[in-house]
């Protein structure tokens, strides 16, 4: 804290090097709980070799694309797809299998402005179960119009990861 009488900040002492024991004391403490904070920072982020190790798994997958402007609705197949999966359940760079989705329908179907969403699950019955649903929730809205899009006609590519 900065004192007006004396025009001290308080932390001259710790950052001039004087012969006091207690200066050096707070200087050598700073310097290893900085250096510690540091290197912990670092850990945290880890390297993609060792956050990847073992995480390729098999999951099912399908996509929903689907356009404010326009009726129809149209949902992928269920497809196994080998992903990374990261600890907290993710997949890794999941924004870029809804985005091979995306250039599929802008590329081969010629349609644009497409929102495109990816449902995946490491569990087949789980993912089948929410691929129901989600063709259940578009089928009920009798202004949408839901088309399949099969595996022969688009099929999702294991994406390397990228961290």
């Amino acid at each position: 804290m900065y004192n007006r009488r004396t025009g001290d900040s308080g932390l001259s002492g710790f950052w001039v090097t004087g012969t006091s024991k207690k200066g050096k004391v707070k200087k050598i403490l700073f310097i290893i709980l900085y250096s510690l904070f540091i290197s912990e920072a670092l850990m945290a982020q880890g390297t993609p070799e060792t956050a990847i190790k073992g995480r390729k798994q098999q999951v099912y997958m399908f996509g929903v694309a689907t356009s404010m402007n326009d009726s129809l609705t149209i949902i992928t197949d269920l497809q196994t797809v080998q992903a990374y999966v990261l600890p907290n359940g993710f997949l890794a760079d999941r924004s870029l299998y809804s985005l091979q989705l995306n250039n599929y329908m802008v590329g081969k179907q010629q349609r644009e402005n497409m929102t495109c969403a990816v449902f995946f699950n490491k569990n087949k019955k789980k993912a089948e179960k929410k691929y129901q649903r989600v063709r259940k929730k578009f089928r009920e809205k009798h202004d949408i119009i839901v088309r399949p899009l099969g595996k022969d006609m688009f099929r999702f590519e294991p994406e390397e990861w990228t961290q």
